[in-house]
């Protein structure tokens, strides 16, 4: 299984932030919610609140997708989504996911609240850099440090907070960029590369048109925040250039995710009703990426949702 011909369009820049539409062939819709669409309850465990596990709940009609990085507020302490996940409509499971707020434990809230928002782009990378356990097993300490590198920039949340550095840099007006600077979804767009500085860091592609505008906005203010962190040389560099996209793009575009019902055996194909779901992996060389597949009934299984990064960039190496 492979991702689908991928074509990348010419860039548009937000200072040293540079965003390349992305179109990929593919079957139409897989009906599918995503994003503020899907109807899902986010709750504490029942049996106990765990920092690396909570409940999510499909009240919605439809599958629902979340997708890695995304985030989970309140409850006793913010957390993100440690991988995607597809739900089938009534469906009720136990998710892995990695605090974002450390300095908070709650006891006695147990509801989260989901506004479809992605972790930054500094604390999601840790999620792919830590696939295949390559840089240890204290992933969710690492998390911790990075969100502690807005502490250092932007001033200390009280509770070191991700969600208390977006909702602060979201609110200042003093900000150079906003996400309504960002270029608009076009017909057909499937996906995104985001460069920092001269170096691509991001490949992102959904399945479909729908699924992927339910996600850019959001994808685009966490990746705003992320500026903070860049160096002056960074700041002040001109726009990456478009080969470096598509280098990026073939290489994701070269990787083999294996068939559908023999992949890793780690892997577990779930059942959704008239919908399965595999999550997939793949590492090449300085490429990492990660998402899920889905296969409906009389079509071929495809990628809903694939995430590709340039572990080589100096944003994935900041912790």
């Amino acid at each position: 299984m492979k991702i689908p011909q991928l074509h990348v369009g010419a860039g548009n820049r937000l200072g040293p932030l540079s965003v390349f539409p992305v179109w990929t062939s593919g079957s139409g819709n897989l009906g599918i919610s995503t994003g503020t669409h899907a109807d899902v309850a986010v709750t504490e465990l029942a049996s106990g609140a765990q920092v690396a596990r909570l409940t999510v709940t499909n009240n919605g009609p439809h599958p629902a997708l979340l997708l890695e990085g995304e985030l989970l507020e309140g409850g006793q302490q913010h957390r993100t989504c440690a991988r995607d996940v597809v739900l089938g409509p009534g469906e009720t499971r136990d998710i892995d996911t990695f605090c974002v707020e450390a300095g908070r434990w709650e006891a006695g809230e147990t509801s989260h609240r989901r506004q479809a928002r992605r972790a930054p782009l500094n604390v999601w990378s840790e999620l792919a850099n830590g696939s295949n356990d390559l840089r240890g097993t204290n992933r969710q300490g690492r998390i911790w440090n990075r969100v502690s590198r807005f502490d250092a920039v932007r001033g200390a949340s009280v509770t070191s907070s991700l969600l208390d550095h977006m909702d602060r840099f979201n609110e200042d007006v003093h900000n150079r960029f906003g996400a309504a600077d960002a270029p608009a979804a076009l017909e057909g767009q499937r996906g995104v590369v985001i460069g920092l500085g001269q170096q691509p860091l991001l490949l992102e592609v959904f399945g479909t048109n729908t699924l992927f505008r339910r996600h850019y906005r959001q994808l685009i203010d966490s990746a705003l925040l992320d500026l903070e962190l860049l160096s002056p040389q960074a700041l002040a560099s001109g726009p990456m250039p478009g080969q470096r996209a598509r280098d990026l793009a073939a290489h994701v575009q070269a990787m083999d995710f294996g068939t559908f019902d023999d992949g890793a055996a780690a892997v577990e194909v779930r059942n959704h009703g008239s919908l399965r779901s595999r999550n997939v992996s793949r590492a090449a060389g300085s490429v990492s990426a990660a998402g899920i597949a889905v296969e409906l009934p009389k079509r071929r299984p495809q990628l809903a949702h694939l995430t590709g990064w340039n572990t080589k960039h100096p944003l994935m190496e900041m912790a």
